[in-house]
């Protein structure tokens, strides 16, 4: 046990005199400028800021529809699914076949 807490002191003492690592000063400079060219393509491009939050640019209407659209087709997908799924299994003699019994089990006591 001793070992240990030699090997531990014997590691944070290997950190004792450790100072940061510094950046050369060129290096700094030609960074800050890439950063500061970056945000004035950003800017160029629309992506600056505006009052109190971002740019946002509005929907085309195009592709609004076509939103639209294939949100219906899911809409429509799912009615169908659903419809289609109650009709074979309310006609089913056995209903076990299509879902098991003992899902529902949970809802027995409520005399649904």
């Amino acid at each position: 046990m001793k070992t240990k807490e030699e090997w531990v002191d014997k590691v944070m003492g290997s950190l004792d005199g450790a100072s940061r690592a510094e950046l050369n000063p060129a290096a700094k400079e030609d960074l800050l400028k890439r950063i500061q060219n970056a945000g004035c393509r950003m800017r160029d491009a629309g992506y600056g800021m505006q009052g109190a939050g971002y740019r946002i640019d509005p929907v085309k209407p195009a592709l609004a529809w076509k939103i639209a659209a294939v949100i219906l087709l899911l809409v429509s997908l799912n009615v169908f699914t659903m419809v289609y799924y109650h009709k074979s299994s309310a006609g089913s003699i056995n209903p076990a076949k299509s879902v098991a019994s003992e899902y529902f089990s949970y809802i027995d006591h409520y005399n649904l």
